[in-house]
């Protein structure tokens, strides 16, 4: 005959045993539909797409790159996505002045500020980084406290991961 103190941990063992597999399903269903939805905008960059994307001139602003993001960030892959981390890096290290265009365009499309958040990545220079670094910390405008920490933070997370891998 089972006692109770036994019957006991049976119920919390079954219940622990539920809630593991009750977890695992839900991360399988996240991560299935992360993928479907990755594959579905890689999907819609189709090689025309892909080409007229490859084909744009550098943004000479926030307001035409914000312009490409719209007509082509679904491409954002690849050789792609190399070139718009440059053009991230290009706008943040000269033209900080304009902090607050992209300001505008973050605060009303946060798509557009994941977008540029993820651009500052690792595929940049360790010199480009320290400048977005630098800037944010040093002279970030009135008003884009938020939108500094969040450069600074990703600037640094990317200067991280280059030292971490040449060692």
């Amino acid at each position: 005959m089972v006692k109770s103190s036994q019957r006991c941990i049976l119920f919390r063992m079954r219940l622990i045993l539920k809630v593991l597999v009750a977890n695992i399903a839900m991360n399988m269903v996240a991560g299935i539909l992360a993928t479907s939805a990755k594959a579905r905008t890689q999907k819609d960059c189709d090689e025309t797409r892909e080409r007229q994307a490859l084909q744009q001139s550098e943004p000479k602003n926030w307001v035409s790159l914000y312009r490409v993001f719209k007509q082509f960030g679904q491409c954002d892959d690849g050789a792609i996505g190399e070139g718009f981390s440059e053009d991230v890096a290009q706008l943040l290290s000269k033209q900080w002045t304009h902090l607050d265009a992209l300001s505008r365009f973050t605060t009303a499309d946060k798509t557009f500020e994941r977008f540029v958040l993820r651009h500052v990545d690792a595929t940049l220079s360790d010199g480009e980084l320290k400048v977005i670094a630098n800037n944010s910390r040093l002279h970030c405008p009135t008003g884009e406290k938020r939108l500094c920490q969040l450069l600074r933070t990703r600037a640094q997370s990317a200067l991280d991961e280059m030292r971490k891998y040449s060692k």
